[in-house]
């Protein structure tokens, strides 16, 4: 037995005595994902012709190991061999993340491969994405799904958007997703869920990935109303509300341009342009009748109506002087009833019938004695002087010396507008038959001078009451102007050319010895975008003015400017009065002086316009100005500048063939 034993003893040693070596012929990948198998190949040489023994290999990531192969070899020279190690849970367990295969002859290491990861993660991206939706669109969300490794994924996404939960495939690692923004949808940013999984036949989760998108929805105006404090009133009492805007959740959106109009029954009585969420007021007359104004507002393409009721106001004023009482119709229907007069401890009945603003006068009697005196709220002591208890209607009509008072003011009527309308001979306007001119500041030398007078007279003032308005300027510097005065040359045609553009657009115009300012309010033009219209007048007079130097002898020397800031304006019957704020005025004429023919804008008016300018900065003194060539990202208009010309043109002539 003995015997035995050492023989089995020396066998072992001499096997053991037998060594090899081994190594990795292919290195596994630099990335795997779960699910995928790590194709590697090792190759082993014998030290001694023949070699037995085991060969293992062990993935190693971070601490945790598994042994993912094991062969017994029995060889005679140099082995290559292919390992297969499928990434599935039941074999790697939750091994991940950086790791490495191990090679073992008979439990001792022989070698490592190099590094590679094993990932369960998978990167979802979105392709095409829109930045800016609108309630009620339609949206297609395109998207991506690669694994770690680069393949693309097979598998299923879930989004959850607005609530709102969609599933679907992932082919070949792309997806689309559709779907409609709810037509209440609010404005803002909202956020988007969306995942990938990728599974093995048996449903389990392989890998996954996960992407939170954000989707941008428009506030998106969709009604227009008109909020009225009061929608029944009593006459002389102010209408009042405001402007209210609603986006898709009815929530208000303010400062936004809103047009409304008020109409009585026989028509338009007043237009207003304001802003949404601002209060408005239109003030009814005392006397009124009972009617309904008709409200219309209209507000980024949406309108709406409303009414107001003036209510019936049946009311009587009443006042007591020197024993006399007059009573007049102040409502604003047919007044007819029975009132009572309290005179002392008697009462009297007047029955009452008084048109809209009709008076009449009683006449109060009582035995001689002081009295109380009682019509409705209306209370007096009075000293009364008569035989009886009474009360007298007085004689309709005037009397003579009423009658004599009458025929007194309207002779001095008569004789005032007698000396009006003599005035008014003598006063010579502008003509489009007669071509001479006297400019403002130029001494009369002749009697058939022609003074060119705009449409609309403007009067600078230094001190008045009147609305705020933000206004654009154009100013037209005639640099030659004590040249041109005398109106010869055409000079009378060209001005009067450009007064009936400036008219033409809603301006209003101020002459002040060679300097001329056309001003675009938001009272006279209905609108507080004036920037556009500002300057295509002042490229019209350009067009203009350099026409007539070419046509003509007597040649017109002058500078534009465009300017923006706030003016006072008060309309009257004889003239638009108003006074420029700040530096307006002195930096308008400063602009139009420095200018040698071009369009000269300021830095206010180019912070104002919404629209970019082809232009060329400029010092002005200490002001900061553009040479403007034109608007950018706008359909040329030096066709629409000739077309308007060459109607001026046919006009001139039409006018010339009539004299």
């Amino acid at each position: 037995m003995k015997k035995i034993a050492l023989i089995l003893l020396l066998g072992i040693l001499v096997v053991s005595c037998v060594s090899a070596s081994v190594t990795f012929g292919v290195q596994p990948h630099a990335v795997y994902n779960l699910g995928d198998k790590i194709n590697t190949t090792i190759e082993i040489f014998p030290d001694e012709p023949d070699y037995s023994g085991v060969v293992s290999a062990t993935l190693e990531c971070g601490p945790k190991e598994v042994e993912v192969y094991k062969e017994f070899f029995f060889i005679n020279g140099k082995l290559t061999k292919e390992i297969i190690v499928p990434l599935v849970k039941s074999l790697i367990g939750n091994a991940s993340g950086s790791c490495a295969i191990s090679l073992k002859l008979d439990g001792k290491t022989a070698v490592s491969s190099g590094e590679f990861e094993i990932s369960n993660s998978i990167e979802v991206g979105i392709l095409g994405w829109g930045e800016f939706f609108n309630p009620g669109d339609g949206v297609t969300l395109s998207g991506s799904a690669i694994k770690k490794n680069g393949n693309n994924v097979n598998g299923k996404y879930k989004a959850i958007i607005f609530n709102e939960t969609f599933e679907g495939d992932v082919t070949d690692g792309n997806f689309d997703i559709w779907f409609t923004l709810p037509e209440n949808l609010a404005a803002g940013t909202h956020k988007i869920n969306l995942s990938v999984v990728e599974r093995n036949n048996d449903g389990e989760v392989l890998n996954s990935g996960t992407k939170v998108s954000f989707l941008n929805v428009n506030q998106v105006p969709r009604s227009v109303e008109i909020v009225l404090d009061e929608n029944e009133l009593l006459p002389g009492n102010t209408i009042k509300g405001k402007i209210v805007l609603h986006d898709q959740t009815g929530k208000n959106i303010p400062d936004q341009e809103a047009y409304l109009s008020i109409k009585d029954e026989n028509g338009e009585v007043e237009k207003l342009i304001l802003k949404t969420d601002t209060e408005f007021s239109f003030a009814t007359e005392k006397d009124r009748p009972p009617s309904v104004f008709a409200l219309s507002v209209v507000s980024e393409e949406l309108a709406n109506n409303a009414e107001v009721k003036i209510l019936e106001n049946k009311e009587v004023r009443s006042e007591i002087i020197n024993n006399t009482l007059f009573l007049t119709n102040v409502g604003n229907v047919f007044y007819e009833d029975n009132l009572t007069l309290k005179i002392g401890e008697d009462e009297v009945i007047i029955p009452l019938s008084l048109d809209l603003g009709e008076s009449e006068t009683y006449k109060i009697s009582a035995p001689d004695g002081e009295y109380d005196i009682v019509f409705g709220n209306l209370k007096k002591r009075l000293t009364v002087s008569g035989n009886a208890v009474k009360v007298e209607k007085m004689e309709d009509g005037l009397s003579g010396f009423t009658y004599f008072i009458w025929i007194f003011a309207l002779v001095l009527v008569c004789a005032g507008a007698v000396l009006v309308f003599k005035k008014e001979r003598k006063r010579i306007y502008f003509s489009r038959r007669k071509p001479k001119v006297q400019l403002p500041g130029e001494t009369m030398k002749e009697k058939s001078t022609i003074i060119l007078t705009p449409g609309k007279k403007a009067e600078l003032s230094l001190a008045i009451s009147g609305k705020k308005q933000n206004s654009v300027v154009v100013c037209l510097s005639l640099k030659n102007y004590a040249e041109i005065s005398s109106g010869k040359g055409n000079i009378v045609e060209t001005l009067g050319r450009i007064f009936a553009v400036v008219e033409e657009s809603k301006g209003f115009i101020y002459d002040n010895k060679g300097q001329m300012f056309f001003v675009f309010a938001p009272m006279f033009t209905r609108t507080f975008k004036n920037q556009r219209t500002a300057f295509e007048t002042a490229t019209k007079i350009k067009a203009i003015l350099e026409e007539h130097n070419k046509k003509f002898k007597q040649k017109i020397q002058f500078g534009i400017a465009l300017n923006h800031g706030e003016i006072i304006v008060k309309p009257e019957p004889s003239a638009i009065k108003f006074m420029g704020l700040g530096t307006l005025m002195v930096s308008s004429k400063k602009l139009a002086n420095f200018s040698n023919g071009e369009i000269i804008a300021s830095e206010d008016f180019r912070q104002n316009l919404n629209e970019k300018m082809n232009a060329t900065p400029v010092s002005v003194g200490t002001l900061n100005a553009y040479v403007v060539e034109g608007l950018v990202n706008r359909n040329d208009h030096s066709t629409f500048i000739k077309g308007f010309l060459a109607r001026q043109e046919r006009d001139r002539q039409k006018e010339q063939s009539k004299e």
